[in-house]
């Protein structure tokens, strides 16, 4: 660094830590906290794409919360996004909209959907998540926001795990626990 000079060398921190900001603004990194005992969902009521099953896990409140150590239920579903039997081609969300905290139901045949909605988020092919109280809508494959009042997507839980006769959900996003 003998030929940079001061103002130079300042530059360029300036540059790498804006550099860093972004790349971590970018970056939406979800923490998950375990759940007190996995979710066993059978295997054969998810036999192919587009099906969901609902479910109730538990899960404890973080350090950081309010009340921690507090137990707390969480409604949830699990749904195939994509043929095979590894963790990936299964998705749970918490069916509780981040809006106002409605439960949200599942609409297996996007041709049902309410013209209203379908002209706030265009037409869909794959089954979507829709509130019934303001009509966010959020996508199968992962939560995602696709139109609505909804500030965020649907908190995730996380597939841990697939056996021959089960999907296992052992983790929840971390929000989840502070928010509800």
């Amino acid at each position: 660094m003998a030929g940079v000079g001061r103002r130079a060398f300042l530059a360029m921190l300036a540059l790498i830590g804006a550099g860093r900001t972004l790349w971590a603004q970018g970056r939406q990194r979800l923490r998950y906290r375990p759940l007190t005992r996995p979710v066993l969902v059978p295997l054969a009521s998810l036999a192919t794409p587009g099906r969901a099953r609902r479910f109730v896990a538990q899960g404890v409140s973080p350090p950081s919360a309010a009340i921690p150590g507090e137990r707390m239920r969480i409604n949830g579903m699990v749904a195939r996004v994509a043929a095979g039997d590894d963790a990936d081609c299964f998705k749970a969300v918490c069916v509780v909209c981040p809006h106002e905290q409605c439960d949200v139901d599942f609409v297996a045949d996007p041709g049902e959907l309410d013209p209203s909605v379908v002209e706030e988020i265009g037409e869909v092919s794959d089954p979507v998540y829709l509130c019934p109280c303001h009509n966010s809508t959020f996508t199968m494959a992962g939560g995602e926001r696709l139109g609505g009042p909804a500030p965020r997507g649907l908190y995730l839980f996380r597939v841990t795990g697939v056996t021959g006769t089960h999907v296992e959900i052992g983790e929840v996003e971390e929000d989840v626990l502070l928010f509800f």
